[in-house]
């Protein structure tokens, strides 16, 4: 997802480069249908079950960070049940 949105020079969205423009900003607009348009890119790149629990967010920097949290969250796991495996397995 990165390496797309680092293509379409989109990747500021995400990494809190660009910040969220407030209501009465002048580029306010441009902003919101930017961060529209990586919301809807990162909605097609999630399982449905993922895409469920995003689609609600505001902004694409929300998403992001709640995706992050999630998967460091599953990665984790499975390092604990990897070094478990490891910690268990006997010779022979």
């Amino acid at each position: 997802m990165q390496h797309a949105l680092g293509a379409k020079n989109k990747l500021a969205f995400i990494d809190g480069t660009i910040p969220i423009h407030d209501l009465l900003d002048l580029n306010r607009g441009a902003w919101e249908r930017c961060n529209h348009l990586i919301h809807s890119w990162i909605l097609s790149y999630v399982s449905e079950s993922i895409a469920q629990t995003i689609v609600f967010h505001d902004s694409a920097i929300s998403v992001w960070d709640n995706l992050k949290e999630w998967f460091a969250k599953v990665h984790c796991i499975c390092i604990a049940s990897l070094r478990s495996t490891i910690n268990n397995h006997k010779q022979g």
